[in-house]
């Protein structure tokens, strides 16, 4: 049976929006980084998808649906995040061209010497990574980002309250072309990492252009306050990532957070004027 996976087209200003959006600036600084990475990473998850979708048996129709629903929500994620990168070039907060060119270099590198087990336990593992980061912002950080707004606080909402909706179709499809126990546990280790390596790189680079103007005492409490960010979320996320480790882990199982799907109800009105238009 196919999953309820919606795609939805909500709209988001960011001309007027505030650069630093969270009463920590490095948090925003942190988040916005990470936008810049989404239209890299997000179309190649589509491409592996895309691929994976011709290897699906013709008695899995609702595996091939729920494949096109990703690739629909996918899309309108990394769209929306080349919308909001523009706004933060315009701010001054550029990317190297290395940066791009090193991390994209990589991804087509798997695509041409990896086996489509691997490939689909990579996405399952930015699957999880994502289900890991949706519980984040709605179980122990409201207190950061705020809803309704129509802003940044929303963009992420939004793009990690479906990422939670389709938590488990690159698990699936990892189950039905390979289910190896071994190859889908490096296959997520290997993509934590490598995520991690690229999106890191990102949020250090931001957050240089952001303090280049302080002073060493300025510096010193703003590094203070990211380090104390990044162990609230690492306390919360690493106990998660270990679970990838059960044998019969399934993200299928994982409950909506609090409010989550009132965020989802949410974000579908505000979808419907433009897919009324489309």
């Amino acid at each position: 049976m196919a999953s309820d996976l919606k795609v939805r087209w909500p709209q988001f200003k960011f001309e007027k929006a505030d650069l630093i959006w969270e009463e920590n600036p490095e948090v925003s600084m942190e988040w916005n980084a990470m936008s810049t990475s989404a239209p890299i990473v997000e179309p190649w998850l589509n491409r592996v998808m895309t691929r994976c979708r011709k290897e699906i048996h013709e008695s899995r129709p609702d595996l091939k649906a729920d494949i096109d629903d990703f690739v629909r929500q996918e899309s309108n994620h990394y769209r929306m995040h080349e919308s909001f990168n523009v706004f933060l070039e315009q701010q001054g907060y550029t990317i190297p061209k290395h940066f791009d060119e090193e991390f994209e270099a990589e991804l087509r590198d798997l695509l041409k010497t990896k086996s489509i087990a691997f490939l689909s336990a990579y996405c399952a593992g930015f699957e999880n990574y994502t289900l890991f980061s949706s519980q984040f912002l709605f179980e122990d950080a409201r207190d950061l980002f705020k809803e309704g707004d129509g802003g940044i606080g929303d963009l992420w909402l939004w793009h990690f309250a479906e990422e939670y909706e389709h938590r488990k179709v690159c698990h699936d499809v990892y189950a039905h072309i390979a289910g190896n126990y071994f190859t889908r546990v490096y296959g997520l280790v290997y993509s934590f990492w490598h995520l991690s390596k690229h999106v890191n790189r990102r949020i250090k680079h931001f957050l240089e252009l952001y303090r280049a103007s302080m002073t060493p005492e300025q510096r010193q409490a703003s590094e203070q306050r990211h380090k104390a960010y990044q162990r609230r979320y690492l306390k919360f996320f690493v106990p998660r990532m270990l679970q990838i480790l059960i044998p019969y882990y399934d993200p299928g199982k994982a409950p909506p957070s609090p409010g989550l799907e009132e965020a989802l109800g949410r974000y579908t009105a505000m979808s419907e004027p433009a897919a009324a238009a489309a």
